[in-house]
C-alpha cells in the first residue's frame, strides 16, 4: 500500500482582485468580495454617528451603512461628486448582523490579478479600518479590515 503524502496549503498563483479609487490612493479587495458597484445616490442620515459613517441607503431591499474609507483613516470629507460610485462590499460575515456595507468611490474600480510576486508590503502604521499596506506592481494600495469596517458600523446601526 502506497502512503498518501500531505497535500501542500493551496496558494492560488493568481488573485482576482479590484482596485477601489479612493480620495487619497486606493483600496485592493478580491473580486468576492465587492458585490455590487452603483450610482451615487444621497443616503438617509443617522443621528450620533462619527463622519465617517455617512448615513444609510437601501440595496436589494437592504438598509446599508455608507461609509467613507478616508473619513476613517483621518482625511477631511471633500464633495461627494453626482459622478462618483459606491461599492457594496461583503463583510465576509454573510450570517452576521452586516453581511453588506457601501463605500464611496472617487472613479470606477480596475480588475488586477494579484500574484506573490508583484505584491510587497509596504511598512506603515495603520489607520482604522486598515489591514495592511501593499505595493501591487509598484502601485501602492490598503488592504481594508473587512471584519473591522463591520464591527465599526455595527456600532453606529440603528436598528429599526
Amino acid at each position: 500500500m502506497r502512503e498518501v503524502e500531505a497535500l501542500p496549503v493551496d496558494v492560488p498563483p493568481e488573485v482576482s482582485s479590484l482596485l477601489l479609487p479612493l480620495q487619497q490612493g486606493q483600496m485592493l479587495v478580491p473580486v468576492d468580495s465587492l458585490s455590487e458597484i452603483i450610482a451615487m445616490q444621497t443616503p438617509v442620515a443617522v443621528c450620533d454617528t462619527p463622519e465617517w459613517y455617512l448615513g444609510d441607503l437601501i440595496w436589494r431591499e437592504q438598509r446599508l451603512p455608507l461609509l467613507s474609507f478616508d473619513v476613517m483613516r483621518g482625511d477631511s470629507l471633500d464633495d461627494i461628486s453626482e459622478n462618483g460610485r459606491i461599492a457594496v462590499l461583503s463583510s465576509g460575515n454573510p450570517d452576521g448582523d452586516l453581511p453588506y456595507f457601501a463605500l464611496v468611490l472617487r472613479g470606477t474600480p480596475r480588475l488586477v490579478r494579484v500574484t506573490p510576486e508583484e505584491l510587497a508590503l509596504r511598512e506603515q502604521c495603520l489607520n482604522p479600518g486598515e489591514l495592511m499596506h501593499v505595493a501591487l506592481s509598484g502601485e501602492e494600495a490598503v488592504i481594508p479590515d473587512l471584519q473591522g469596517l463591520e464591527c465599526a458600523c455595527l456600532k453606529y446601526r440603528r436598528t429599526e
